[in-house]
């Protein structure tokens, strides 16, 4: 974790000086647990379940039609299910950097519409799974443990309140790719609203 930490403060060091915005987000996580097994079979005992989430980064401008940005990310990646009518449940705190870069367009009325190509890299603070009415630490499971790289795509608008300030929302679609015989890939879709203050 302390190489996660150390790679968070050296690209907040490396994008401050150019770095227009600062971008503050909440949102709701749906997370998808997608499990496949030894035998590259796909159970259908994992669900979706809603978890928060959290983000600060700076954003700054390309080019004109062209934004990117960086930051720190919180995020809830939970699930539940049942097997043979025993419920269970995960609930796993992440955080890491996310990044972001792609074409934005200002239109009618002062709306902007951006569209990234996404990616983040987290690992896991803190997981525990329930089970038979009991609590397990997931810290020294395989498959939760070390750095998750994901990739996707994210889509917002924003509208401009004032000089300093717009408000935004915006939604993400990210996937891990994790490969091998036994895998858990996260995948998660996250609904966001958030502000942006203008240096």
């Amino acid at each position: 974790m302390k190489s996660i930490f150390f790679v968070f403060f050296s690209s907040f060091i490396l994008f401050t000086g150019s770095a227009q915005t600062w971008n503050m987000e909440v949102g709701n996580n749906l997370t998808r647990y997608v499990f496949t097994n030894s035998a590259s079979n796909n159970p259908d005992y994992l669900k979706s379940s809603s978890g928060l989430h959290l983000s600060l980064s700076r954003e700054n401008k390309l080019s004109k039609a062209f934004i990117y940005d960086i930051g720190l990310v919180y995020n809830q990646y939970n699930n539940l299910g049942d097997l043979q009518n025993i419920p269970f449940s995960y609930q796993a705190d992440f955080m890491g950097l996310t990044g972001g870069i792609g074409p934005s367009y200002t239109g009618l009325h002062g709306l902007t519409v951006s569209a990234k190509a996404s990616a983040a890299i987290q690992g896991m603070v803190n997981g525990t799974q329930f089970l038979q009415n009991s609590y397990f630490d997931l810290a020294g499971d395989d498959q939760f443990k070390g750095l998750k790289v994901s990739v996707g795509y994210t889509l917002a608008i924003s509208k401009q309140v004032n000089k300093q300030m717009s408000v935004f929302t915006s939604f993400q679609h990210l996937d891990t790719n994790t490969f091998g015989n036994s895998t858990l890939n996260f995948i998660p879709s996250t609904f966001s609203f958030g502000i942006k203050i203008a240096q």
